[in-house]
């Protein structure tokens, strides 16, 4: 199982931590979703492609930054 923090721009308040955190974790592989707000940051426990998480924020006011595996 893999750990992944993605570093985000866009999120505003806690709807918009919401949004990223279903978009997240409707996706394939996915384990576990925590989002932080403040941190514009989410961290991620399951086998996903780094690209899909910005796929999934397509259509949003979101974006990804970058990807860190831990």
């Amino acid at each position: 199982m893999t750990k992944k923090i993605v570093h985000l721009e866009g999120m505003k308040c806690d709807g918009c931590a919401e949004n990223v955190h279903k978009a997240f974790s409707a996706l394939d592989g996915v384990e576990k979703v925590s989002v932080n707000l403040k941190k514009q940051e989410a961290k991620i426990t399951g086998d996903v492609d780094d690209a899909s998480f910005a796929t999934a924020l397509t259509g949003t006011h979101y974006s990804v930054v970058n990807v860190e595996t831990k």
